[in-house]
């Protein structure tokens, strides 16, 4: 919600849409473990932890060794990896053979690669020697490869096994344990060809060290499990940018200028001083959290002013999390004339981050983007604000190529309008995707979750999964449209264990003038990248990946785009005397109604839907003990999310 003054002091409202952990998506259980997000890729360090036992010799769904399945599969993935990430090779069960001691063999593990960069050629060479031989020492060998990756940085094993456990003591005890202090370690496993015992175990051992579980059969299967786990192992967790400390007196609080910055949330409200560099532009200011443990439902406000306390726009946004459930936040607000004549026109804005009532995000790192955009020549001779569109039919079409989605607005994969992606996400997972937007045009995003092969279908059938897509604009406002006129597809729906189930959104058309008049639409008022934001709600870790196809459309042909102002240029004279001409009828409408009305009447009409939302959310708190908090959470986001787009 905004609330920003007029020139004579007459308090306005307005609604803003703001993107919360379920407007995109709520996550509403634990399931993925996150990085720090002071972590890099830089930092990341994956390790291969590959089974060399005895059963690597047995055939394949295609009838063809395992272990020529693994090594054709991990060469395509040395082929593909970066010279500069850190990756190394350790073998367990290669060594000892058979008819060796037992304790020699369930000691049986050997670091073949040593972590490091540029050593693509060694690993190569690791793969092709790389024979089946002994025994299965899954657990020695974890406490082995935990010791190779050290307690420091982004730390991955990516454990390939085709069989049980053969030696004490049990993995996934073992898992638990490497994983209890809180380091950034993760361990993913991949089942190749393996019968249902052998699953659940590594199943396990996925779920409590905080990686992720994957089925595979053959050469193609195992592939793609290994390309998409060392895709996630080295993509960017962090929220980055340049560190900054907001103070509590705004007169000595640090100036932003366009750019990225990290600061920490605070007990107490912190302020920024947003500079302007170009008169009458638009100062695009955003603010996005993911937290690194459980904060639970914390709802957050970005508040931007004039620095005599005029305020010029607000954002409330919310964040859950649960144990190390995957989730994020994020909100923007706008300093331009169009809202308030001073927020166009001072030289600098002050930027608010205050926590609301109940909330638990201090402490939490919160990345600040700073845009400031030219003020158009007339923008009284733009479009106007777009109404909704209408949805046009899409589906998703043969699949183009496999994609891994992105953690955060920083690091996600371009798609190409109307093409069909493969993907896959993890109960709990927040994954973003790109696609460019023009002015004029709108986006359409759809996600297809196809009937449930036997494992993903009991995974679906024991517990809920609720899939949830979202579109956001360029400046990480919400620029959803919503598709309730399109019978049988929302952005949410439960899946089926015997159908699966989809999702689609749509955007706003893209005009400049969304930013004006309270529209609902001013999260689409400025080309660029638009977010897709795919998830996967949950009430239990399974680490089980849930496939789906993803397809989107960019609508509209280009049209309305602005003619920006150069440095020293005025606008329009129209534009000008078009706002004096506003803002004398303002003062007038407010002389004739003063007598008529109290002036705080709109302050005070204002305060029930904040009220209503913290009521909400302190519900919501207490109903979280009572395991009432799925259904709830999204009637609460569904209500919210109707009159946050009146």
């Amino acid at each position: 919600m905004h609330t920003f003054a007029s020139s004579e002091g007459t308090t306005v409202t307005r609604i803003r849409h703001s993107l919360t952990a379920a407007a995109t998506a709520v996550l509403l259980a634990p399931g993925v473990a996150t990085a720090s997000t002071t972590d890099s890729p830089n930092d990341a360090q994956l390790l291969l932890l590959l089974d060399s036992s005895g059963s690597m010799e047995d055939p394949d769904a295609e009838g063809e060794p395992k272990i020529d399945a693994a090594k054709a599969a991990v060469g395509t993935l040395v082929d593909g990896l970066n010279p500069d990430q850190q990756v190394g090779v350790r073998l367990f069960g290669g060594s000892v053979p058979l008819d060796e001691p037992r304790e020699d063999k369930c000691a049986d593990s050997e670091l073949v690669v040593p972590i490091g960069s540029g050593n693509t050629d060694a690993m190569r060479d690791a793969v092709e020697a790389y024979q089946p031989l002994g025994e299965t020492p899954i657990a020695y060998a974890l406490q082995q490869a935990a010791d190779d990756l050290g307690e420091e940085g982004n730390r991955t094993i990516l454990l390939v096994s085709d069989g049980i456990a053969t030696c004490d003591p049990d993995p996934c005890e073992v898992a638990e344990e490497l994983t209890a202090d809180g380091f950034d370690l993760v361990v993913h496993t991949v089942g190749l060809g393996v019968d249902q015992e052998t699953r659940d175990q590594l199943e396990c051992v996925a779920d409590v060290a905080g990686g992720t579980y994957y089925d595979a059969d053959d050469t193609d299967t195992l592939t793609t499990a290994l390309t998409r786990i060392s895709t996630r192992a080295f993509r960017p967790f962090q929220l980055s940018g340049e560190p900054v400390t907001g103070t509590v007196d705004p007169a000595q609080a640090p100036v932003l200028d366009v750019g990225r910055y990290v600061d920490e949330v605070g007990e107490e409200p912190l302020s920024y001083r947003v500079r302007r560099t170009l008169s009458q532009s638009t100062l695009h200011v955003s603010g996005t959290l993911r937290p690194d443990d459980d904060t639970g439902m914390s709802a957050l406000n970005l508040v931007l002013e004039t620095p005599d306390g005029r305020s010029c726009d607000l954002s409330a946004f919310a964040v859950w999390t649960a144990g190390s459930g995957d989730t994020f936040g994020s909100g923007s607000v706008n300093g331009v004339p169009a809202s308030y004549r001073e927020c166009g026109d001072v030289d600098e804005l002050v930027l608010r981050v205050e926590q609301q009532s109940g909330a638990r995000l201090a402490g939490q790192t919160i990345e600040i983007v700073v845009h400031e955009e030219p003020a158009p020549q007339d923008p009284a001779a733009l479009p106007d604000a777009d109404a909704r569109p209408e949805w046009q039919d899409l589906a998703p079409g043969e699949p183009t190529a496999s994609v891994v989605g992105g953690t955060s607005f920083n690091d996600p994969p371009t798609l190409e309008p109307g093409a069909t992606y493969t993907s896959d996400i993890v109960p709990g997972e927040v994954l973003v995707f790109a696609v460019p937007v023009g002015w004029g045009q709108h986006l359409q995003a759809l996600v297809d979750v196809p009937v449930p092969e036997e494992g993903v279908a009991q995974i679906i059938g024991t517990a809920g999964k609720v899939l949830d897509v979202g579109i956001v604009g360029p400046d990480r406002g919400d620029a959803v449209a919503h598709t309730a006129d399109v019978p049988d597809l929302s952005g949410r729906t439960n899946l089926s264990a015997r159908e699966g189930g989809r999702v689609a959104e749509t955007s706003y058309v893209v005009q400049w003038r969304n930013r004006e008049n309270a529209s609902p639409a001013d999260g689409a008022d400025r080309a660029g990248e638009h977010f897709v934001v795919v998830s996967l709600v949950s009430d239990d870790q399974s680490s089980v990946p849930v496939p789906f196809s993803l397809v989107t459309e960019v609508l509209g042909e280009v049209d309305g785009e602005p003619t920006y102002l150069e440095a020293g240029e005025q606008p329009a004279a129209a534009t000008q005397e078009a706002r004096s001409s506003s803002e004398a009828g303002t003062d007038q409408s407010d002389d004739e109604s003063s007598a008529e009305a109290d002036p705080t009447e709109d302050a005070s009409a204002a305060a029930p839907a904040e009220d209503g939302d913290a009521r909400l959310l302190t519900l919501i708190w207490v109903l979280a003990g009572l395991g009432l908090v799925v259904a709830l959470v999204g009637g609460y986001l569904l209500v919210r999310g109707r009159r946050f787009s009146t």
